[in-house]
């Protein structure tokens, strides 16, 4: 009586701990099965309809040209003050430094001939007129128009810069011509081109 209960009791021991080992098993099959049909990549989060819009590229664009514009507004008349950014800054040049010798050479009057021939905003002599258009590749030009005219006297303005290492000297060369290099330090037109630049009223055009 006694050995079969004991026998009895090891039956249940054994089939009560085989039931608790499957346990585990049933439970990680159930648990690492991912649902059928769903989607293992996260979900991307929808948009905010109230979200502001990215900013328009051409719209920072016309922002930043008008931004630049007012730095030469007490120089430049406002029709020529998009013409001689975009022009300055295509070729490195100070566009402040490009509206300040306009200022000097021509005060803005693109009809404006100097006492040698000097002609347009930047007044520039027919013979430097006719080299400027050879090397820039231009078959057709007028020196006394203000596009031609600004893009003309800023790319040699840049030309000498680049020969010379100096606005300093460029700008003496400019008005006088390579022979204006050596005293660049005391020449007048200079000065009065740093002194529009700088922001003092020039009485009298450059001749």
């Amino acid at each position: 009586m006694l050995l079969r209960l004991l026998r009895r009791r090891r039956s249940i021991w054994a089939a009560l701990a085989l039931g608790l080992a499957a346990v585990p098993t049933m439970f990680a099959g159930t648990a690492a099965a991912p649902a059928e049909g769903s989607d293992p990549n996260l979900a991307e989060p929808e948009l905010d309809p109230m979200a502001a819009p990215p900013p328009d590229p051409a719209e920072l664009e016309r922002a930043r040209l008008q931004s630049q514009a007012e730095l030469i507004a007490d120089l430049a008349p406002e029709k020529y003050r998009l013409l001689v950014i975009t022009t300055a800054e295509r070729y490195g040049v100070d566009p402040r430094l490009v509206a300040a010798i306009i200022t000097v050479e021509s005060r803005w009057d693109p009809d404006a001939v100097g006492a040698h021939g000097e002609q347009g905003l930047m007044q520039i002599l027919p013979s430097t007129g006719e080299w400027l258009a050879g090397v820039m590749g231009l078959t057709e030009y007028r020196l006394s128009d203000p596009a031609t005219s600004v893009e003309m006297g800023t790319f040699y303005l840049a030309a000498l810069i680049r020969e010379y290492g100096s606005a300093d000297v460029a700008l003496a060369v400019y008005n006088g011509g390579p022979r204006a290099a050596e005293g660049w330090q005391g020449n007048a037109y200079r000065r009065r081109v740093l002194t529009a630049y700088q922001g003092v009223a020039v009485v009298e055009r450059a001749s």
